[in-house]
């Protein structure tokens, strides 16, 4: 496995995962919270929610079963979950290290898009609040009535890679999911898993992250490198961006 930190030095960009890797937008019980947003907006369109919908803590699930079930709620259905996100970024604080990582990859000039399966309005939100948005060159959010065209289809990653102006062997995504590792592999995009249990690093593995890191403070240059591990790192992270673009 590649070190986490030899990855960043040769990439070029840097597509980000939003929710975990940037902050927890929806720690248990708000994952929750906002599923049933979804839900209350399909039964006020009469939609008959099957045992499956009606018991998921995920939000996005409950998207994916409206727009392959019931596209005629589908635009209620985003809505709602789409303001009870941006209720939560109103509120949800930043992982360990990514303003750090946000701040040391803006001061070398490498691009920043995030690309996520959560609502726009709600990533906006929550950099507007955190003074993030000048770091960040753009965000690619849930596809707008395409929920099929959600991660891990490789729509958005394509998206994101154009806006950062750079190939696919040139970028890396750095996200929590299975879903992350999977359609970094669809477009050729390098991948690093960030993983807060072992049980995690395992699946990402298994999914094929070039690297894992369980701190993202490990990937700040001469930030945490004392206490982050960024898996297989053997010479620490100060030379992260040496000879940056």
């Amino acid at each position: 496995m590649i070190d986490a930190a030899q990855l960043l030095d040769d990439s070029a960009a840097v597509l980000l995962d939003f929710d975990g890797p940037v902050t927890a937008l929806l720690p248990r019980p708000v994952n929750l919270h906002v599923a049933d947003a979804g839900r209350r907006a399909l039964q006020a369109c009469g939609v008959a929610v099957p045992a499956a919908v009606a018991t998921t803590s995920d939000h996005l699930a409950v998207i994916r079963w409206t727009g392959k079930h019931a596209r005629e709620a589908l635009g209620a259905v985003d809505d709602a979950c789409a303001t009870a996100e941006t209720a939560s970024a109103r509120t949800c604080v930043p992982t360990s290290g990514a303003n750090a990582l946000l701040a040391a990859l803006d001061g070398v000039g490498v691009p920043v898009v995030v690309v996520s399966n959560n609502a726009a309005a709600a990533i906006h939100a929550y950099l507007e609040r955190h003074g993030l948005t000048s770091w960040v060159r753009d965000v690619v959010g849930r596809p707008a009535g395409r929920p099929d065209l959600m991660k891990p289809h490789p729509h958005t990653v394509e998206r994101a890679l154009t806006i950062a102006g750079a190939g696919a062997r040139r970028a890396v995504l750095i996200g929590d999911s299975v879903s992350d590792i999977e359609v970094a592999r669809a477009t050729g995009v390098r991948s690093i898993g960030y993983a807060t249990t072992r049980r995690r690093g395992i699946e990402l593995r298994r999914a094929g992250a070039d690297a894992v890191t369980d701190d993202i403070g490990a990937l700040v240059p001469g930030g945490s490198a004392q206490r982050g591990r960024a898996v297989g790192d053997r010479r620490g992270i100060a030379g992260v961006f040496r000879g940056s673009r």
